[in-house]
């Protein structure tokens, strides 16, 4: 029977519009898995960056420029809520929840780690032994129970909670959308013509999140760098 992300696939099902844009992630770690394990800690990677560029704006968080992704995820986890309303231990679930949660991204990053070791991702001598296949499976299986996990968590927030917590919109951010309509050229589609910007956001906002919080992160060390030099 092939490989299956179970927790990522009912995901899938749960939210079909919203998680759609993570079938192509979830497949190519399945495949990779299955028959390419070298190729496993790319797809971990997607993975965890689609969450972090899709959750942490709505959290308010921006990244420092070289936070790795356990960093990223680390900082998504602290800034969730995971009480449960009404419920008598509500900050202490929180609480054991940010705990269980930062283990498993703890161990997803020392599984990360080993990757750097010759025939765990790169290659090294033919007669070495390897644990390529186990190195996936544990990866894999660590990255579909907390991914999917957060975004089911961040996607099945009441009515209520959302409004109390409205996502940002494209009109939130003219200095990033003016940047990116300075890069790219405008598109024109039977006669009628969209800012690049506008179109990013309205058909990939995954990946219009993940460029934004780049250059955010970018600008504020040039800004930085400003500061020292004026100093």
């Amino acid at each position: 029977m092939p490989y299956a992300l179970q927790m990522l696939r009912s995901l899938l099902e749960a939210h079909p519009d919203r998680a759609e844009p993570l079938r192509i992630h979830v497949t190519a770690l399945e495949r990779s898995i299955e028959s390419e394990p070298v190729f496993c800690l790319q797809s971990v990677r997607g993975l965890f960056e689609a969450a972090h560029a899709t959750i942490a704006p709505r959290l308010g968080i921006v990244f420092g420029k070289d936070d790795q992704f356990h960093q990223r995820m680390r900082a998504v986890i602290n800034a969730m809520d995971f009480s449960i309303t009404d419920h008598p231990d509500a900050e202490k679930i929180n609480e054991t929840l940010k705990k269980l949660l930062g283990s498993i991204n703890g161990t997803a990053h020392a599984l990360a780690e080993l990757s750097n070791f010759p025939n765990m991702r790169h290659s090294g001598a033919l007669d070495w032994g390897t644990l390529q296949r186990q190195h996936a499976l544990m990866l894999g299986g660590l990255c579909d129970s907390l991914v999917a996990f957060l975004f089911d968590v961040a996607w099945s927030r009441s009515a209520e909670q959302s409004e109390e917590h409205p996502a940002p919109g494209y009109d939130d951010f003219p200095d990033f959308n003016a940047f990116l309509d300075s890069e790219y050229n405008e598109v024109e589609i039977a006669g009628s013509t969209f800012a690049a910007s506008l179109v990013l956001f309205r058909l990939d906002e995954t990946a219009y999140d993940a460029a934004r919080i780049d250059w955010e992160a970018e600008r504020g060390i040039d800004q930085i760098t400003g500061k020292e030099a004026a100093a």
